[in-house]
C-alpha cells in the first residue's frame, strides 16, 4: 500500500473526470440554496422597505442584492404587495397539501421546529406586512410571480432541504477524497491538477458560508448544522491536501508511516472533533427565542454514575458492583471482538474451499462456530452480571433521589403537584436503566463496531474506498430511519387518538346507560361506535404502511451497500488476480497467487468477498430496532431531563459547615427558651412589603405562648421559622440562646414537637404512627403516652389493637382519634417544646374538650407555642402575643388585654357575638 508501488484501477477509472462531476454538482446544488435563501431575503427586505416595516435582521449579502432586487420591484411598488398576498394565500393552501402527502410529511417532523432554510423569520414578517398592505388593481408580471413562487416552493419543500444537506455532504465527501487523490498522485503518477482544485475550493467557500449563516440563526436545524460543519472541515482537509501536492516529495516522506493512512486518520480525527463539536447542541434542542432545554450529555453520565461505578447496597458490597460492572464491560468487548474476528476466519475458509484445502477450511470453520458461539455467551454473561449492576445503581438512584426531596425547601413543596413529582421520579429512575440498556450497552457499541469494521477494511483489506463505502451507507440508513420514525408519530398519535376515541365513546354509552335507553339512542350510539372503530381501523392501516415503508427503504438502503462492498471486493480481487498474472500465475491459479506476498501484489483474495458480505450484515442487523430503540432512547431522554431538573433543585436552608446542637439548656438566660430578634421575612413569592416585619417577643421556660391575629398576619409564618423550614432575612429566632443559623436543622427539629391542625397520618399501623417520634419505643412508653392522650380505650377496643391500620393519610380514623394519635406520638417524642398549630379548630365542642384535656397534659412542664383563632382555647395562656401586619400589636394575658381595649378586645368581641347569634338561632323549618 506504498504511494510509490499502489496503482488501484478503479481511482484512475474515476478520476479525474468523475471527481469535476461530483465537486461541480456538490458546488451547483449548495450554491443554487445559498442563492435562493439570499434572493428571497432581498425580496422580503425591500418589500418591507417600501412599507417602512424593515426587517427584524438583515445582513450584509441581503443588503447589497437586496439593492438590485428593489431596483426592479420598485417601479410596481403598490402591484407587489397585492400580488404577493394572492400568490402567498394560494401559496400556502398549497403547502398545506403538500404537508399532507410523500415525503413532504416525512421530513416535517424533523425540520418543523426549527429554521430549515432561507430568511424565515423574514418572510413571516413579510406576510404579516403584506396582510396590511392596501390590494391594487395590477398584478405582477408573469416572469417576478413564478420567480417568486419557485423559491418559496424551494425553500418551503422540506425534502429539497434534508435531501441537499445529505447529497451535498456525501457527495463533498466523496469529492474531497477523489481530488486529494487525484492531484496528490497518492496512487498514480499525475501532476498538479488546477480544475479539481478550483471545483474544491469553490464547494468549500460555499459550505463554509452556508455553515456560518446556520450558525448565526437563533433556530437551526442541527442535522444541516452538523453536515454543513463535517462537509466543510473534510473539503478544507481535501484542498489542503491538493496544495500540498506541488510539494509532494517533502509531503510523502516527511517521516510519516503512509500519506494514505495519514489522510485516513485525519479525516476519522476531524469527524470525531466536529461531531463532538455539534454533538453538544442535541442535548439542548433550544426554544423559537433561542432558550436551551434539555439535558446535557455530561448530565446524562453524572446521573448514571452508579451504574458505572455503583455503590454498596444491602445486598452485595461497593467491591462486588464495581467488579460486576467492569466485568459488563469486558463482557461487551468480548462479544464484540468474536463478532469483528469470526468473519474473517469464514473468509479464510472460503478462501482455503477455493484452493481445494479442505483441512484448513474446517479448522477455520470450527474456529468461526466457536467464536460466534462465544460471543452469544459472552453476551448473555453481560446480561445476566449487569442484573445486579441495574438493581444496585436502581436502590441508590432511589434513595438519592428521595432524600433530595426530602432536603427540598417547604416553599417548592407547597408550589408542586405531588403527582407530577413522582411521575417525574419514578419514570426519570426507570429511564436511566433504559438509557443505561439501549444507549450505552446497545448504540454506543453498535457504533463502535461499525467504525472498527471500517478500520477492519482499511488495514486488513488494504480497501479504502470500501471502508467508506461502508461507513456512510449506515450513516444513511441511520439518518433515513431516524427521520421515517420521526415522520411515522404522526400517524402513531392517530392510531393513538382514535383508540382512545372508540374507548371514551363505548364507556360513555354504557356508565349513560339509563340516558340512552330514555331517548331510544341505541342506532345513535352504535353508528358513533361503529364510525369511530373504523376510523381506529383506518389509522392502524397508515401505522403499518409507515412501517412497511421504513422496511422497504431499510432493505434499499441494504442492499444497495451490500451491491457496493461485493463489487468494490470485486475490483479488489480482480486487481491482485491480474498482478498475479503479471508476475507468472497462469489463469490467476489460487495457489500460486496465495503465495504471492501482498506487498507484490495489493488487493483482496477470494474469501475476502465472503468476510465483507458477513461484515455488511453483521452491521446491519442490529439497526434493524433502530427505530423502536431510537423512540425508547427519545422518551427516556424527555423522563431524564425532567429527574434532572428534579435533581437540579437546591435546598434554601442549608446547615453551615461549623453548625452547632442546640443546647438543652440557655446559659445566659435560663428562663428564656425561644426568642424572636426584630424578625424581618417574607416569602419568596411574595413582594418585601409583606411577611413580618421586626417582630420580637420571649417565650420563657415552661410557660404557654399564644400567637394570634387575623388571617395572614404572620401567625403561621412563627410556625415554619421556628421549624427553620426558612431562614429569616433579617434579626434572629433563637433556641436556648442560639441563633437556629447556626444551629444544625436535625437538633431544633428534635427540640420541637407539634400538633397540626390537620393530622395527616401513615398508611400503616396505629403503633407505628405512635412510634414515629421514637422508633425505639418500648410497649410500656407506648401505653403510658396512649393513656395520657385519652386513646387508650379507642385502642384496647380495636379487633387488632395496636396493629390495625389506619388507611390512607388516617381516613379510618375519626378527627378526635386523629388528634389524640398525634398527641400520644408528641408524648413520647418528649420534646421541652411543643408546638400546638390549631390542634382543636377542626373538632366538635365535645370532642374538643377531651383533646383538650390531652393537650393540657402535654403541656405540662413543656414550653408551649399555641397557634389560635378561636380565642376560647388560649384564655389561660400565660402570654399572648396579638400580631398585626406581621408586627407585635398587643402583648399581655387575657384579662390584661380585654382591658386594654385593642386589636385583641376587638377579636374576643367578635368570636363572642358570633357564637351567641349561633346560639340564638331560631328554627324556621314548617313542620309536615
Amino acid at each position: 500500500f506504498s504511494p510509490n508501488s499502489a496503482h488501484f484501477t478503479i481511482f484512475s477509472e474515476m478520476s479525474p473526470q468523475s471527481t469535476y462531476v461530483v465537486a461541480g454538482v456538490a458546488a451547483t446544488v449548495n450554491l443554487f440554496r445559498l442563492a435562493a435563501d439570499i434572493i428571497s431575503c432581498a425580496t422580503a427586505e425591500s418589500v418591507n422597505k417600501h412599507t417602512q416595516q424593515p426587517t427584524a435582521s438583515a445582513e450584509l449579502s441581503d443588503e447589497s442584492v437586496a439593492s438590485s432586487v428593489h431596483s426592479t420591484v420598485e417601479r410596481r411598488e403598490q402591484d407587489t404587495a397585492a400580488a404577493v398576498r394572492t400568490k402567498n394565500k394560494r401559496r400556502k393552501t398549497e403547502d398545506d397539501m403538500v404537508s399532507t402527502e410523500g415525503f413532504g410529511s416525512m421530513a416535517t417532523p424533523l425540520l418543523s421546529s426549527v429554521d430549515g432554510m432561507g430568511c424565515h423569520d423574514d418572510e413571516r414578517e413579510l406576510d404579516a406586512t403584506l396582510d396590511e398592505t392596501q390590494p391594487s388593481s395590477t398584478l405582477l408580471t408573469d416572469e417576478s410571480s413564478s420567480l417568486m413562487e419557485l423559491l418559496h416552493s424551494v425553500r418551503k419543500f422540506p425534502v429539497f432541504a434534508f435531501g441537499c444537506d445529505i447529497l451535498v455532504f456525501l457527495y463533498l465527501l466523496v469529492a474531497c477524497i477523489m481530488s486529494a487523490i487525484s492531484t496528490s498522485g497518492i496512487f498514480y503518477e499525475t501532476t498538479y491538477d488546477p480544475i479539481s482544485l478550483g471545483a474544491a475550493t469553490v464547494t468549500v467557500f460555499v459550505g463554509i458560508v452556508m455553515h456560518y449563516r446556520d450558525k448565526e440563526r437563533k433556530r437551526f436545524n442541527r442535522l444541516q448544522r452538523f453536515l454543513g460543519s463535517v462537509s466543510a472541515l473534510i473539503l478544507v482537509l481535501g484542498a489542503f491536501v491538493a496544495m500540498m501536492s506541488v510539494q509532494r516529495s517533502e509531503w510523502k516522506y516527511a517521516g510519516f508511516p503512509d500519506s494514505v493512512d495519514l489522510i485516513t486518520l485525519v479525516l476519522l480525527l476531524l469527524f470525531a472533533a466536529v461531531f463532538i463539536s455539534e454533538a453538544r447542541f442535541y442535548p439542548y434542542p433550544r426554544t423559537p427565542e433561542g432558550v436551551k432545554v434539555g439535558i446535557s450529555l455530561a448530565a446524562i453520565v453524572i446521573i448514571l454514575k452508579p451504574y458505572f461505578w455503583p455503590s454498596a447496597t444491602e445486598a452485595s458490597t461497593a467491591t462486588g458492583n464495581r467488579i460486576r460492572a467492569f466485568m459488563t464491560w469486558v463482557f461487551v468487548a468480548a462479544s464484540k471482538a468474536c463478532n469483528l474476528i469470526s468473519p474473517l476466519l469464514l473468509g479464510k475458509a472460503s478462501t482455503a474451499l477455493a484452493m481445494l484445502d479442505y483441512k484448513e477450511c474446517i479448522k477455520y470453520a470450527a474456529i468461526y462456530t466457536s467464536l460466534q458461539f462465544a460471543g452469544a455467551f459472552f453476551k448473555e454473561c453481560q446480561n445476566l452480571i449487569y442484573l445486579k449492576v441495574a438493581q444496585a445503581a436502581f436502590v441508590q438512584l432511589s434513595e438519592f433521589t428521595f432524600v433530595h426531596l426530602l432536603s427540598l425547601p417547604l416553599e417548592w413543596h407547597l408550589t408542586k403537584k405531588l403527582g407530577e413529582v413522582l411521575r417525574s421520579m419514578d419514570r426519570g429512575i426507570t429511564a436511566c436503566d433504559t438509557l443505561m440498556k439501549y444507549l450505552f450497552l446497545w448504540l454506543v457499541p453498535t457504533i463502535a463496531e461499525c467504525i472498527l469494521v471500517c478500520i477492519i477494511f482499511i488495514v486488513n483489506f488494504r480497501f479504502l474506498p470500501l471502508a467508506v463505502s461502508v461507513f456512510y451507507f449506515v450513516f444513511v440508513y441511520i439518518v433515513m430511519t431516524v427521520v421515517v420514525t420521526l415522520w411515522r408519530k404522526k400517524f402513531q398519535r392517530g392510531v393513538t387518538k382514535a383508540d382512545n376515541l372508540w374507548h371514551d365513546i363505548c364507556t360513555d354509552s354504557i356508565i349513560n346507560f339509563e340516558t340512552v335507553k330514555y331517548f331510544t339512542a341505541e342506532n345513535y350510539e352504535l353508528k358513533r361506535f361503529s364510525a369511530a372503530v373504523e376510523q381506529f381501523q383506518l389509522k392502524s392501516v397508515d401505522v403499518q404502511a409507515s412501517l412497511s415503508f421504513l422496511n422497504i427503504l431499510q432493505q434499499l438502503v441494504l442492499q444497495a451497500c451490500l451491491a457496493s462492498s461485493l463489487i468494490l471486493s470485486t475490483y479488489g480481487i480482480r486487481q491482485r488476480i491480474n498482478c498475479c498474472i503479471d508476475e507468472g500465475c497462469e489463469g490467476g491459479n489460487s495457489q500460486c497467487c496465495n503465495d504471492i506476498s501482498m506487498s507484490i501484489c495489493p488487493g483482496m483474495e477470494i474469501g475476502d468477498f465472503v468476510s465483507v458480505l458477513t461484515y455488511t450484515l453483521n452491521l446491519f442487523t442490529p439497526l434493524n430496532f433502530l427505530g423502536f430503540i431510537y423512540n425508547i432512547i427519545v422518551m427516556a431522554a424527555v423522563d431524564l431531563t425532567n429527574l434532572s431538573e428534579l435533581l437540579a433543585e437546591k435546598p434554601d436552608v442549608v446547615d453551615a459547615p461549623d453548625a452547632i446542637d442546640v443546647p438543652r439548656t440557655n446559659e445566659a438566660d435560663p428562663s428564656t427558651v425561644v426568642e424572636f430578634d426584630n424578625v424581618i421575612f417574607h416569602y419568596p413569592t411574595q413582594p418585601e412589603t409583606s411577611g413580618l416585619k421586626g417582630l420580637s417577643f420571649k417565650m420563657k421556660k415552661g410557660t404557654t405562648t399564644a400567637i394570634v391575629g387575623p388571617t395572614g398576619a404572620g401567625k403561621t409564618t412563627v410556625s415554619r421559622l421556628l421549624f427553620r423550614f426558612y431562614d429569616v432575612r433579617g434579626g434572629a429566632v433563637k433556641i436556648n440562646g442560639v441563633d437556629l443559623r447556626a444551629a444544625t436543622q436535625a437538633s431544633i427539629r428534635d427540640m420541637i414537637g407539634v400538633v397540626p391542625q390537620m393530622t395527616n397520618l401513615f398508611n400503616d399501623t396505629i403503633r407505628n404512627n405512635i412510634t414515629y417520634g421514637k422508633r425505639d419505643a418500648t410497649q410500656e412508653e407506648l401505653d403510658a403516652v396512649a393513656r395520657d392522650a385519652q386513646i387508650m380505650n379507642f385502642i384496647a377496643s380495636l379487633p387488632d389493637g395496636w396493629d390495625t391500620l389506619v388507611g390512607d393519610r388516617g381516613l379510618k380514623l375519626s378527627g378526635g382519634e386523629k388528634q389524640r394519635t398525634a398527641i400520644a406520638r408528641c408524648l413520647l417524642k418528649n420534646p421541652p417544646i411543643v408546638l400546638l398549630d390549631e390542634a382543636t379548630s377542626a373538632l366538635d365542642t365535645l370532642t374538643e374538650s377531651s383533646v383538650q384535656e390531652a393537650l393540657d397534659r402535654l403541656g405540662h412542664e413543656r414550653t408551649v407555642l399555641v397557634i389560635a383563632h378561636r380565642l376560647g382555647t388560649i384564655r389561660n395562656a400565660d402570654n399572648i402575643v396579638v400580631l398585626d401586619d406581621g408586627i407585635v400589636a398587643e402583648e399581655g394575658t387575657h384579662e390584661e388585654l380585654l382591658a386594654l381595649g385593642g386589636k385583641y378586645a376587638e377579636l374576643w368581641d367578635i368570636q363572642v357575638n358570633s357564637t351567641s347569634a349561633k346560639s340564638s338561632r331560631v328554627d324556621l323549618s314548617v313542620p309536615p
